[in-house]
């Protein structure tokens, strides 16, 4: 009886330690999705920088040379907002 009592408790061991092991590597998993979704907004949000900078630069060229400049420091600062909003 005792043969009996012992393999089930090194069964049920077995079975909970790979338990876990499944769950650590679920874990991870997870962690490493989270970390593309955030590098993926942020990859985002700086190609929105970068566009508004530019969009606001023409606009701001069209108005005199000197306005390039601050067209494109506008539209960076409106192309950060946009995408933090979106």
């Amino acid at each position: 009886m005792s043969y009996g009592l012992l393999g089930l408790r090194k069964q049920m061991e077995t079975e909970a330690l790979q338990g876990l092991g499944d769950l650590s590597n679920q874990q991870r998993e997870a962690k490493r999705a989270e970390d593309q979704m955030d590098q993926a907004e942020k990859s985002q949000q700086m190609t929105a920088v970068g566009t508004g900078a530019a969009t606001g630069a023409m606009v701001g060229a069209q108005y005199g040379s000197s306005m390039g400049p601050w067209g494109a420091v506008i539209g960076a600062g409106v192309g950060y907002i946009a995408s933090a909003l979106m």
